[in-house]
């Protein structure tokens, strides 16, 4: 750009034309800077849509994770439960199978007992 006080004019007309022609490159500029200004907003809507849509792509595989994972936790807890209850029985079922054994153990060691003392009775009788 030429700065108007370094330009000398030889006439009105000369400067006059020299503003205009100063007009016109300022007003291309100026199309110029708003078609690109046009561009640039519409390339921002386009990724903006872009991104609002993978937002809502990721909002919905989300919700969708967190009902899965309410599912698996209720499934987790059913299993828990029904895992506690079945050792809680075999629990049970193992405390009567020993006391069961005990008695068991402590019946054969009277008639070992009585055995023996019948021996000795018949030992004694002979």
């Amino acid at each position: 750009m030429v700065e108007p006080t370094t330009h000398k004019f030889a006439s009105l007309e000369e400067e006059l034309g020299f503003w205009k022609d100063m007009g016109k490159f300022s007003q291309e500029e100026l199309q110029e800077f708003q078609q690109m200004s046009r561009d640039y907003e519409a390339e921002l809507e386009t990724e903006l849509k872009q991104c609002e849509g993978r937002n809502k792509e990721l909002l919905l595989n989300n919700n969708r994770l967190r009902m899965e994972l309410e599912n698996i936790k209720e499934k987790f807890e059913s299993q828990h439960s029904d895992a506690l209850r079945h050792i809680s029985a075999m629990e049970e079922n193992l405390a009567e199978t020993t006391a069961v054994r005990d008695h068991l153990q402590k019946y054969i060691r009277e008639l070992e007992q009585s055995n023996d003392d019948l021996e000795r009775t018949k030992r004694s009788v002979s």
